[in-house]
Order: C-alpha cells, then sequence, then structure tokens
C-alpha cells in the first residue's frame, strides 16, 4: 500500500500517525522492533514506513512480515532527512503525528500518554525524557532532555508541521533547527516520563554531530564497572531534577529565531 496525500479538512480528530524513517540500511536490523512497539500502541491507526527507494530487500521484508493494514510505505530517493519526515507529513490522515527513528523503540502506549496530556494541557507539542541504549537495545543510562527532546519522543499536531515543515537544506540538525523556528509560536509542553529508548549507533547519519558524539561517550563510560555507575546515578538525579521543568532556552539561540 503505498503513501497518499490528505487535505487538512479529512483528518481524523482522535488518532495519531506515525512517521518511521529507516532511510538507510544499517536500520533495517532494528526497523522490526521499532514497528512493534509502534503498532502496539493504541492511538496509532497510521504507520507511514519511509525508505530509500533503492531499497528493494527492505520493501520485501517490511511487506512479508507485517500484514497490518496501517503500514504504508513511503519509498524516496535519498534525501535529508527533514525533506523525508516533510514527505511523509503531506500523507498523514490524523491530526496527531509521531515520529520514530527506525532504530529506536517506543515505550509501551507511548502516544497514548502523550495525547491524555496534550489535551489536558492545551498543547501542540508534547515531547518526553529517553533512555540512552547500547547498540544492542540494553539500557545504559538516562537521556537528559533539557533543551530539546529526541524527534523519536515528539508528538505534535499535524497542522503545526505542515505550517512549519522542516528545513530541507540542512543534512543534519533539522529537529534542532525546527525547534529554534517555532518558539514561542506554537505551546509545547514535557511529559514528565520516559517514553522512548534512543539506541545509540557508531555507523549513522547524526554520528558527526557533537551531541552524537556525547551520547557515546556516555553510553561507553555507562558500561564501565566504577565509572558507569557513576555515570548511570549522576544522569538519573538530572533527570529526576529536571523532568517537570518545560524545556529551558539557550541565550545563544536568539539569533537564530
Amino acid at each position: 500500500m503505498e503513501a497518499t496525500a490528505c487535505t487538512t479538512e479529512n483528518l481524523q480528530n482522535n488518532s495519531v500517525t506515525a512517521i518511521v524513517t529507516a532511510m538507510t540500511d544499517n536500520e533495517k536490523h532494528f526497523l522490526p522492533q521499532a514497528l512493534y512497539a509502534v503498532l502496539s500502541d493504541e492511538h496509532i491507526d497510521q504507520v507511514i514506513v519511509c525508505f530509500d527507494e533503492k531499497n528493494k530487500s527492505l520493501q520485501s521484508s517490511i511487506r512479508s512480515n507485517f500484514k497490518d493494514a496501517r503500514i504504508e510505505l513511503l519509498p524516496l530517493p535519498f534525501m535529508n532527512i527533514g525533506a523525508v519526515r516533510n514527505r511523509a507529513i503531506q500523507s498523514v490522515k490524523h491530526s496527531w503525528l509521531a515520529f520514530c527513528d527506525g532504530d529506536d523503540v517506543w515505550m509501551q502506549n507511548k502516544t497514548s500518554q502523550q495525547l491524555q496530556y496534550a489535551n489536558k494541557s492545551n498543547l501542540d507539542f508534547v515531547g518526553t525524557g529517553h533512555y540512552l541504549t547500547n547498540e544492542a537495545g540494553q539500557i545504559q543510562t538516562h537521556g537528559l532532555s533539557i533543551f530539546i527532546p529526541m524527534p523519536s519522543s515528539w508528538l505534535v499536531k499535524t497542522e503545526v508541521m505542515k505550517l512549519f515543515p522542516f528545513n530541507e537544506s540542512l543534512n543534519r540538525r533539522s529537529d534542532g533547527d525546527w525547534w529554534i523556528r517555532t518558539h514561542e509560536k506554537i505551546n509545547k509542553g514535557k511529559y514528565p516520563k520516559i517514553l522512548l529508548k534512543y539506541r545509540v549507533r557508531f555507523q549513522s547519519v547524526s554520528m558527526l554531530s557533537r551531541s552524537k558524539k556525547r551520547k557515546v561517550l556516555i553510553t561507553q563510560l555507562a558500561q564501565l564497572p566504577l565509572i558507569g555507575q557513576l555515570v548511570k546515578f549522576s544522569t538519573f538525579i538530572i533527570w529526576q531534577s529536571t523532568k517537570r521543568l518545560n524545556y529551558l532556552w539557550l541565550r545563544k539561540w536568539e539569533k537564530q529565531v
């Protein structure tokens, strides 16, 4: 089933569309786990899987292993992740959408909890906390999630993403650019629970970023006998002390608004 565009007027109000991106061959090993977690979420009624149109084996694997009618395949030429997500957004059928990278894993009923929180707090956007896992998926430490949430933790109104699309010219950090551009233009909130397992991989597109390099270092330190315990305890304390705060704004971002 191929994804098809729809109009804002036709969006259904009580469901969520998941946009799962798996544009690199390295993600195919982790994609089944990501899809199982997404499909188990009770509010997910559409799943758009974005993948490289040249990756015929991935397409075949998805179709043979997942018979769920909610899955729609969206083959695309290889492009920046912001452009990939923008293409998928045009095919969203529901009023809320959530992103999930093909190597990340949602916790149980992630979007269901976020949706309830968003409606209660009148929010356009809800992020959550996250664990950092090693490549095998084993939890190593708490992510801090102080300034900006991981894209795989986002729940956001579809109309917002259509009004403020990602910058397609950026080959990385398009989520950070979006976060800064939408400052005080939409209502953002943090749901004070950890609902994402973020997989730290060495072979990923984001490996060149300083943020990703920090995550790799923290994950490596967390696996050491003595230092690891200190790292795990420190990140737990930081998460506990900041989880109920709204996301903090960095002064250096002012010039980019």
